[in-house]
């Protein structure tokens, strides 16, 4: 018979987690690990239920960074007011996830930590420069970034059966910063992106000071455009320098053809458009004027 613990502290639930001697789970929203418990991907003794720890759920501010508790839901996440204020990129991606009823239980942290490359949650907040602080009984809390996070394709870091993540902190934006998020699909709601592209980039006097540019699915996890990035810093945000970041995006993207997410060659061709409508989106909230060519 399996047991389940509604933890009401941090300490507790690792101490559970930490009892079940490696046949332990810590659930939050449920909507993948039910699945995977179904279909004998995973399985447990012990479920560790962290939904009622207060700090967990908690979305605040705390210096200079925003900090997300674990347990916080998708639609927390997407209507909070300090998320609207500082990441309305993390808003769209948290708001397109599944039907209403998945982002009333799902978390940010879950869709990350199921590392799934073209994860809506997982791609918008991966540009942000997020912390995610993983928490083990008996051990001082370490911080992961997002590279660190994803070890392969459906896989994190995260020791499950004794580690969980606490909470993400992300930097809080300055002036001269802004972020973005844009998706390909077949249709509006209750469908996995074809393509999706985040961004992060800090400008001044409408020249690019540095940017970050995740993409998926086109590997494993959120994937750097690193050539890109490094080309386009010290360049000035113009329609056509963004549009060559676009096609630079290329060198470090692998897409695969897939019957429900399209060919390669269709993805190759979709996603410097996307990635320049990114930047595009980010120049905009900065308020630099350019000028469409082409």
């Amino acid at each position: 018979m399996m047991k389940y613990v509604l933890a009401k502290s941090v300490g507790e639930a690792l101490g559970a987690l930490a009892d079940a001697q490696g046949k332990g789970r810590v659930i939050s929203g449920g909507t993948d690990l039910t699945i995977d418990m179904e279909e004998g991907k995973i399985s447990a003794d012990v479920l560790i239920d962290v939904t009622q720890i207060p700090e967990m759920k908690e979305i605040r501010i705390e210096g200079d960074e925003l900090v997300i508790g674990a347990s916080a839901t998708l639609t927390e996440i997407t209507h909070n007011p300090l998320v609207l204020r500082y990441f309305l990129s993390l808003t769209k991606g948290t708001g397109c996830i599944g039907s209403l009823q998945i982002r009333n239980s799902a978390t940010l942290t879950g869709n990350v930590v199921s590392a799934q490359p073209a994860a809506d949650g997982g791609m918008a907040v991966a540009p942000l420069n997020p912390a995610y602080v993983i928490s083990r009984k008996g051990a001082e809390d370490k911080k992961l970034n997002t590279q660190e996070m994803y070890a392969g394709f459906g896989r994190t870091a995260i020791d499950p059966h004794n580690e969980m993540v606490k909470e993400i902190r992300i930097p809080l934006p300055k002036e001269n910063e802004a972020s973005s998020y844009v998706r390909l699909e077949l249709r509006k709601s209750l469908s996995l992106p074809m393509l999706n592209v985040a961004a992060m980039a800090g400008a001044t006097g409408g020249e690019v000071d540095w940017v970050r540019i995740t993409m998926g699915p086109v590997g494993v996890g959120p994937v750097r455009a690193r050539h890109a990035e490094e080309w386009l810093a010290g360049k000035k945000l113009s329609w056509k320098n963004m549009a060559e970041a676009g096609n630079m995006a290329l060198l470090d993207a692998k897409p695969r053809s897939n019957p429900l997410r399209g060919s390669r060659e269709y993805r190759e061709a979709t996603l410097p458009i996307l990635v320049r409508r990114a930047l595009e989106d980010i120049a905009t909230q900065l308020g630099v004027k350019y000028e469409k060519e082409g």
